[in-house]
């Protein structure tokens, strides 16, 4: 049985004109017209039989009519002074029956409304019951849900989890609007998946109040972590240099201003390969000898590679009367210089662990495993991964934080087919190293390899969430690809314009709700969603450790709790004292 019985006299009004996805609808009946309300659902009458075609308000006027127009009509009739007209944008489709299944409601417009066809508003127990259809599509037989409709907070707002992943979701607002507590709601919910698996790159360690079986937490090694010669085993995460690919490894280390960076890049590239044809002839690993390349993540000693450097800085050859200098003589200094100095940095130390922490053959399978095996595979537990970056110095975040996303990324592309097990990308703070304008080389490097997750990662099982308080500053091309929308509040009109151009032409009146949006609530629009339109998140068990301070308040309190002396002695170690 339809559950949108109406019956003609219950009309608010008829068609007036159609125009692919928009209505126009006049109203008559004043009282009618003052009950409604723009981002309301109406259903209109459908030229087919079983068919309800779903609507939302987008714009109500009432407009006077000059007297030469009514002039003509019959005085013995009630003239109408006014034309009152409704703008509606179609939506979807609710079938009585779709083969077994009764009232089911599709995102297709198979058909438009003919002229003159009734339009009803969708209020009270009529309301109810098409939103409890909305909330029984879960999108399988686990479900994901993000909290109530705004339109009814009793319905249950569901969204589809293989489409959310597929084919990437961007969660934007400002400051406060809740995009943390959003996030947190999709990973509890992900972490109690059999096999979840995913990857969180938590810049601001917001995160570790996650808490369960299902998380993990690590952080990337600091200055305090090197010197105490922490590994993995307690939760502390080297990222070594020789994981960078041979671009990456020319952003940090050449300085691309310098005159002889080809000559420096070119024999860096050669006393890299070098090391590492030492290091696996030296291991006995003679099926890598025979393929790898200079981007293979095969180990090798950055001193053997210095020393060759300096070989060549220095070198004499003999000439026709006496010795000369070599080709590289003297070029090799600055690049020379740019190695130590890296090396040498505490900042840095995760990249240039101590020897036997992350220089041996089998390290890079126990972290892959570690970073990219599902909660089934690591024994039930840490299913989300979230890292946190908060110690990396901000020159080259975009760069570890790319390296990580791309060893995901080609860990599941030298996968086989049917091995491949998903996971997926939570790009929080993506501004930070997916920025639109790349003034580095390190932003660089992270752009391209977020650029290919976007376009290419669906293949391969890589999915990417997008989160940012400023999507204006986030890579184009990244943002395009992400076909789910999750817009809190946007105050900002250049970030309010790219939210827009992501929407659908008959959804881009949805644009004008992003500065009236609550705190909590979001517009959700894309693939994985039945229903585009307003959802109140609902509150996850673990709020994120991101909560505004109430400075008045603070302010107010007659005692302070702030530990300035141990700020400052953070400050000088580089690490958070406790």
């Amino acid at each position: 049985m339809s559950i949108l019985n109406f019956a003609d006299e219950e009309a608010l009004g008829h068609v007036q004109s159609v125009d692919t996805a928009t209505v126009i609808v006049r109203v008559d009946d004043i009282a009618a017209l003052r009950a409604l309300q723009v981002n309301r659902l109406v259903a209109l009458q459908s030229s087919l039989a079983g068919h309800k075609l779903i609507g939302v308000i987008h714009k109500i006027t009432r407009t006077a009519v000059a007297e030469s127009k009514i002039s003509d009509i019959d005085q013995t009739e009630e003239a109408h002074p006014e034309v009152n007209l409704v703008r509606i944008t179609l939506i979807g489709t609710l079938l009585d029956r779709d083969g077994a299944r009764s009232n089911v409601f599709r995102r297709t417009l198979e058909t438009v409304p003919e002229i003159d066809a009734c339009c009803f508003a969708m209020e009270g127990e009529r309301l109810t019951r098409f939103m409890g259809v909305i909330s029984e599509v879960a999108g399988g037989a686990q479900p994901l849900s993000l909290g109530g409709y705004t339109l009814d907070p009793k319905a249950e707002a569901y969204v589809n989890g293989n489409r959310l992943f597929q084919r990437h979701a961007l969660v934007v607002g400002s400051t406060g609007s809740g995009k943390s507590w959003t996030t947190a709601r999709l990973l509890e919910q992900l972490a109690e998946l059999k096999s979840a698996n995913a990857i969180v790159f938590d810049m601001h360690g917001e995160y570790a109040s996650m808490k369960g079986d299902g998380f993990v937490h690590l952080r990337v090694a600091g200055p305090s972590d090197v010197e105490a010669g922490r590994t993995v085993d307690h939760g502390v995460l080297h990222l070594p240099y020789w994981l960078m690919g041979y671009e990456a490894l020319g952003s940090m280390f050449v300085d691309r201003s310098d005159q002889n960076a080809p000559n420096q890049a070119m024999v860096m590239s050669r006393a890299i390969v070098e090391a590492k044809t030492a290091f696996l002839v030296a291991g006995g690993h003679k099926e890598v000898l025979a393929n790898f390349t200079i981007d293979s993540p095969v180990p090798f000693a950055i001193v053997s590679v210095l020393d060759e450097l300096n070989r060549l800085n220095v070198e004499m050859v003999p000439g026709a009367r006496a010795e000369k200098q070599g080709d590289f003589h003297g070029k090799l200094s600055r690049l020379i210089q740019r190695l130590e100095g890296k090396r040498t940095d505490r900042r840095l130390g995760f990249l240039f662990p101590a020897p036997g922490i992350a220089d041996g053959y089998a390290w890079l399978d126990q972290v892959v495993t570690l970073l990219l095996g599902s909660r089934a595979a690591n024994g039930g537990r840490g299913g989300v991964k979230i890292i946190d970056f908060s110690e990396v110095p901000s020159d080259i975040l975009p760069l570890i934080v790319g390296m990580v996303a791309r060893m995901a990324f080609h860990v599941q592309q030298w996968s086989q087919q049917g091995a491949r097990h998903p996971v997926a990308l939570f790009c929080d703070e993506a501004h930070l190293y997916i920025p639109q304008d790349a003034t580095t080389g390190a932003a660089e490097n992270a752009i391209a390899t977020f650029e290919r997750i976007a376009k290419e990662g669906r293949k391969y099982g890589v999915g990417l969430v997008v989160i940012s308080q400023r999507p204006a500053e986030v890579n184009r091309t990244v943002v395009s690809q992400c076909n789910n929308l999750i817009a809190m509040r946007l105050t900002n009109g250049d970030d309010q314009a790219v939210v827009r151009r992501l929407l659908p032409d008959s959804l881009g009146s949805f644009g004008d709700l992003l500065p009236v949006l609550d705190t909590g609530e979001a517009l959700v629009v894309g693939d994985a969603i039945l229903l585009p339109t307003r959802i109140r998140i609902a509150k996850p068990t673990n709020e994120p450790l991101s909560g505004t301070i109430d400075f008045w308040d603070r302010w107010a309190e007659g005692s302070s709790t702030a530990a300035l002396d141990k700020a400052v002695e953070s400050w000088r170690r580089q690490t958070l004292v406790k």
